[in-house]
């Protein structure tokens, strides 16, 4: 995807310039608390940022991320991402993740918009699934707000720091993000 600008925000590739920022969000244990990962250490997230500036995704599929770089503060305050499945599956999952200064300001929703308008038009796919932890609120409700559908609830089904947790599945058909096209 080359860089999209809306009004406020531009998504874009990352770049190992953007480690501080990356860094800022990444590390911060309200963004932590609901995945199962550790933070990140400086070394690790310079490796990750120096593949993803220049991964590219083939039939085989494959993870990429965007930066949401907000344009009137200039750094990175979050990233949308995709997990695109084989191409014949057409098929992905997309994900964020916000600094939580900037959460509760339509950043999310406006980054998302522009990564499902990527899968849809740009990769033509078919099915976009999210998954979240059920004590997610903002994430299941950004899934909701674009328009995403509740298909499920899996019941034990992470374990994150230290106990079970439930998760909810989300999806969104080409068909109804643009329904007027169907």
């Amino acid at each position: 995807m080359k860089s999209v600008e809306t009004k406020r925000l531009i998504i874009r590739r990352m770049a190992e310039t953007d480690l501080l920022d990356f860094l800022a969000y990444q590390t911060h244990a309200e963004v932590l608390q609901y995945t199962p990962v550790e933070p990140l250490t400086s070394l690790q997230a310079m490796s990750f940022l120096t593949r993803q500036a220049i991964v590219e995704i083939g039939d085989d599929g494959g993870y990429i991320m965007f930066g949401i770089y907000h344009i009137g503060d200039a750094k990175i305050i979050g990233e949308v991402s995709i997990n695109l499945l084989p191409r014949a599956q057409s098929k992905g999952e997309v994900g964020w993740s916000l600094h939580p200064n900037y959460q509760g300001y339509g950043y999310a929703t406006e980054a998302a918009q522009v990564l499902l308008n990527y899968a849809f038009v740009d990769r033509k796919l078919h099915r976009i699934t999210s998954i979240c932890d059920t004590r997610n609120t903002a994430s299941f409700r950004l899934m909701e707000r674009l328009g995403m559908r509740r298909e499920g609830h899996l019941r034990q089904s992470q374990f994150i720091k230290s106990a079970w947790q439930d998760e909810y599945i989300y999806a969104l058909l080409h068909d109804e993000w643009f329904p007027n096209l169907a």
